[in-house]
């Protein structure tokens, strides 16, 4: 079986159960959609687990794409007079890197061992810009967030990567006629806000009504908006079976 999964945001132990509750074995095959750190304080444990699975598949976000280069100066020894000698490039990077939730994972990056630290820099370089994939009789484009500049007749491959972990699609479009696009990014209690502006908007830390996987025109949104009082879910790709930890 082939699932997929987004968005985890840090939070291991709805990670955990998830795994548990589609009982992934070694014959089933696990795609991350992105964004799975940032957010809980279990980044660094979600990270060590996935890359000891052979059958977990990372696609980047954006909170990866901006802690990598920050990792990497973090493996350093941090010190006042580093920190006194930082250029302001990654003075920049640090800091919109902590704007977005990275304070808890830095945090924990810093509390690994250097070979800990090193190994998860190397699995961090090795995440996918996007993967295409067939399940059953369908054909389906697995990306973080979307796919901006869109052009039916441009591969995939000539995507560059902020074209694709950045911008969300347009949900009331679809994209490809014999794909499903498959998104994590935006949660998709907001992309239903937005469709239909009749749906009272519901504020961050509370559960939604609308805090499940949305399916229409070609699309596959999965955030169901575990960091904003949402769940966790998943989909099955061989039969659209959805799954939700709460």
């Amino acid at each position: 079986m082939i699932y997929c999964v987004s968005d985890i945001r840090g939070d291991y132990e709805k990670y955990s159960k998830l795994l548990k509750m589609i009982r992934l074995n070694g014959r089933d095959t696990l795609y991350v959609l992105g964004n799975v750190i940032d957010g809980a304080d279990g980044s660094m444990k979600l990270l060590l687990d996935m890359m000891m699975r052979e059958n977990v598949f990372p696609v980047i976000g954006e909170h990866e794409y901006a802690a990598l280069s920050c990792m990497k100066w973090l493996m350093n020894d941090v010190t006042h007079e580093s920190v006194s000698d930082m250029g302001s490039d990654m003075m920049q990077r640090m800091t919109a890197w902590a704007a977005i939730g990275g304070q808890s994972t830095i945090a924990e990056f810093r509390r690994l061992d250097d070979e800990q630290k090193e190994m998860v820099v190397d699995y961090l370089s090795e995440f996918s810009l996007y993967e295409e994939i067939r399940a059953g009789d369908r054909e389906f484009v697995l990306v973080h967030a979307g796919i901006n500049n869109f052009d039916i007749n441009k591969e995939m491959d000539d995507y560059d990567i902020h074209e694709l972990i950045t911008q969300s699609p347009d949900y009331s479009k679809k994209y490809f006629d014999d794909k499903y696009l498959v998104t994590g990014h935006t949660p998709t209690r907001r992309i239903r806000e937005e469709l239909n502006p009749l749906i009272e908007k519901t504020p961050d830390g509370e559960p939604s009504p609308y805090d499940k996987i949305f399916a229409e025109n070609g699309h596959i949104a999965i955030n169901c908006g575990v960091d904003i009082g949402g769940r966790l879910a998943a989909i099955r790709l061989d039969d659209l079976a959805e799954f939700y930890v709460d």
